[in-house]
């Protein structure tokens, strides 16, 4: 908030307008102190993994290296940054009654908005019409859902050029997902309960940025993307950072809940750097 803001508010006759005002203008000046910590934990982070010490550090930023040392472990975690910067809005199916193909478990979207509070986000959660387009020209958009539920998923998710959906097999109709280079479907398959997740940064169709998608091939594979996220944010954001990228994931669940008690990535994250999406190893860590 900048000082004209500030006298702005302090202009307001309305003492109840006022303090709305100020309230407003707080909560707005809190998120850009998140936004700007998380920016200056991360560059601290990769300058010092570069091999810069502290004292180094500091002396670019004008500190000392004791406060470097200090603020490089204090405030949103650096690794918030694979969200990107600014409020999100995580965009889920309105599932009014019964089960819908492609929804996501109803459980996702509040699971996934508490862990990005938690990172320091403003979140809001909005529902969207199964079928019908939908508004994917915004900022900060993160989706839950397949490309049965909307014709600009389906236009966004083809735009993917490593991973694609599968028709559903003659008799079993059970659906998949295909890594195109390796020639290879993944389907959900064994004697315990398990599902895929299919997790991507792809671009808007404006062009003007770019979009999370998180989608099981089943409800509880995007329970189980949400629980990888929560426990494997930094290993992501270090191999995928900000950029465009598409990774399938694992997920063993509890039969009679629909819980997930594991999710491990299934294939390499693919950075879309290159029309073959090379692929990034992450670490394996529980």
């Amino acid at each position: 908030m900048s000082a004209d803001d500030v006298a702005r508010v302090f202009a307001i006759e309305d003492k109840v307008e006022r303090l709305k005002a100020a309230t407003d203008g707080v909560a707005a000046a809190q998120q850009t102190i998140n936004e700007l910590t998380r920016i200056r934990r991360a560059v601290i982070r990769e300058l010092h993994a570069e091999g810069w010490t502290f004292a180094r550090i500091g002396a670019a930023a004008g500190l000392s290296r004791a406060r470097i040392h200090q603020v490089s472990t204090q405030g949103p975690a650096p690794e918030g940054l694979f969200f990107g910067h600014g409020a999100l809005t995580v965009l889920t199916p309105r599932v009014r009654s019964g089960r819908l193909v492609g929804a996501p478990d109803p459980a996702a979207a509040p699971r996934l908005a508490e862990l990005l509070r938690e990172l320091g986000f403003s979140v809001t959660v909005e529902h969207f019409l199964p079928g019908h387009p939908i508004d994917l020209h915004r900022d900060g958009l993160i989706v839950l859902g397949g490309p049965e539920l909307s014709p600009s998923l389906r236009q966004l998710i083809a735009a993917d050029p490593r991973l694609r959906r599968t028709v559903a097999r003659a008799g079993d109709g059970r659906r998949g997902i295909e890594d195109r280079a390796a020639r290879r479907v993944y389907r959900p398959a064994g004697p315990e309960p398990h599902d895929i997740a299919y997790l991507a940064r792809l671009p808007r169709p404006d062009g003007r940025g770019s979009i999370l998608v998180i989608d099981g091939l089943h409800p509880p594979g995007s329970l189980g993307a949400v629980r990888l996220l929560a426990t494997r944010l930094a290993g992501l954001h270090e191999r995928a950072g900000t950029r465009r990228f598409s990774v399938l994931i694992a997920v063993r669940f509890e039969r009679s809940t629909g819980e997930p008690v594991e999710a491990e990535l299934l294939t390499p994250v693919y950075r879309h750097e290159a029309a073959d999406a090379r692929p990034v190893a992450l670490r394996q860590r529980r």
